[in-house]
């Protein structure tokens, strides 16, 4: 029988080459990707639309305590389609997809780096596609309309709630409770214990941020913002997850029900039952990919809405628009960020020539706002009539699992807000987390009348 599966054993000795070839475009960004702080903003679109025009594929250089040499910037829509959909050329498994850098060994969280790379996103080929299959009933027609019924009277209690309230925090009511709901009810989650993942995924949002400070303050930067009792409460709650995550996956191992944590505790991977990194990473994976998201398209949605009222007055009178509204917003919103690929084989993206083992890191808020693609791409326009084609959820094998379930949370929820709601706005200024990975909206005050 072959080994059991362990990406994250493996990774680690895989080497990741500094470029090949120079850069064939001639440019210096005004902005660093990796800067935290740019995105409490929201995403830099500006400098999505410098890099997209003056260098689509951009050498962008690590941090100075990350030993690795850098990765390239990918910003055009037809470029990132390309590498999504070349997957023997782009590797997932070798260098990691979900993960800019790997970091210095020495600051690897011992329970996070670990999870963060053994999970099905980082699979390539057969071993993809196996584990990803233990999955695909849980997504299907069938499955997601009657979930549908679930979510539609959840939505009508919580909008109940805010109804009581009159103003209030969206994420905090509406944005955070729906998905976990929905999440919940996929993988078999007591409601007692529900609670618990709001709380999980407030720290997760902020691991990055916690690391770099916590860099910052070593290095006696006077700017650092960092305290060892947030760094002590955040090590506690990654105990907490994951000990909850073995609890519960090991107990649908032993009396397994209809719902996908037994789907996940008895799937095989290459012939062997998951390891514990592999338990622990689709653990993580379901908390963070099937909330999240979700969650932040739901906040972005409302600011649209608000900053657009000729648009939302066009879905008022119109709801049959909501399909492509919904693309729209997800289009506008990109809540992944990015992703990345690593190279397998010396290849070309765009104009630029790339080595072997050469990091590729895809930028999709920047392509879906690719003039070439979609017409005045800062617009949001519910008329759009390819707001489909956005690459929010990725394209090809690695295709996210959970579109279908967003699409019918987002579809539901807004028919629902806005026949209940039709003056709700958004009433202050919104905060969004320090994070490059996923749009990370934190608060968010509205007013429902």
């Amino acid at each position: 029988m072959s080994a059991k599966i362990s990406i994250s054993r493996q990774v680690v000795k895989n080497i990741i080459n500094a470029p090949k070839y120079e850069s064939y475009y001639d440019f210096v960004a005004s902005n660093k990707l990796t800067d935290l702080d740019l995105f409490t903003l929201g995403q830099p679109y500006d400098l999505y639309k410098e890099l997209r025009e003056n260098a689509p594929v951009y050498f962008h250089e690590s941090a100075s305590y990350d030993p690795e040499p850098g990765f390239w910037v990918a910003t055009k829509y037809e470029d990132i389609k390309h590498i999504s959909s070349n997957p023997k050329i782009f590797s997932s498994q070798y260098g990691t997809g979900t993960l800019i850098t790997l970091g210095e060994e020495a600051r690897r969280h011992p329970k996070l780096f670990r999870s963060a790379v053994d999970h099905m996103l980082n699979l390539d080929g057969e071993l993809h596609i196996g584990l990803r299959k233990e999955h695909m009933p849980f997504f299907k027609p069938d499955y997601v309309s009657n979930l549908n019924i679930k979510v539609r009277n959840e939505i009508t209690r919580l909008l109940d709630n805010i109804e009581k309230l009159g103003e209030c925090d969206l994420v905090k009511n509406i944005s955070q409770q729906l998905p976990i709901f929905t999440l919940s009810e996929i993988l078999g989650i007591p409601e007692s214990d529900r609670h618990k993942i709001a709380e999980w995924m407030e720290f997760l949002e902020i691991a990055q941020y916690i690391q770099v400070e916590q860099l910052k303050n070593e290095a006696g930067n006077a700017d650092a913002n960092f305290s060892q009792e947030m760094f002590d409460m955040f090590n506690a709650m990654v105990d907490e997850m994951f000990d909850y995550g073995k609890f519960i996956i090991s107990k649908k191992r032993e009396q397994p029900e209809n719902d996908l944590l037994s789907a996940i505790g008895n799937a095989e991977l290459n012939g062997h039952k998951l390891t514990q990194e592999f338990i622990d990473g689709s653990w993580l994976l379901i908390i963070f990919a099937g909330n999240d998201t979700t969650r932040n398209t739901i906040s972005g949605a409302m600011k649209l809405l608000t900053e657009n009222p000729d648009q939302k007055k066009l879905l008022l009178d119109d709801l049959s628009l909501m399909p492509n509204f919904v693309n729209e917003v997800i289009r506008c919103v990109s809540p992944v960020i990015h992703m990345r690929r690593t190279t397998t084989q010396e290849t070309e993206v765009g104009n630029q020539k790339l080595g072997v083992g050469e990091k590729i890191v895809m930028w999709y808020g920047a392509a879906n706002r690719d003039p070439e693609i979609f017409e005045n791409p800062d617009a949001f326009n519910i008329l759009r009539e390819n707001s489909d084609q956005h690459l929010a959820f990725g394209i090809g094998r690695h295709t996210c699992l959970g579109k279908p379930i967003a699409l019918m949370q987002l579809s539901e929820l807004y028919k629902q807000l806005l026949s209940r709601f039709p003056n709700i706005h958004m009433s202050g200024d919104w905060k969004v987390g320090p994070n490059n990975f996923v749009h990370t909206i934190q608060e968010m005050p509205i007013k429902i009348a």
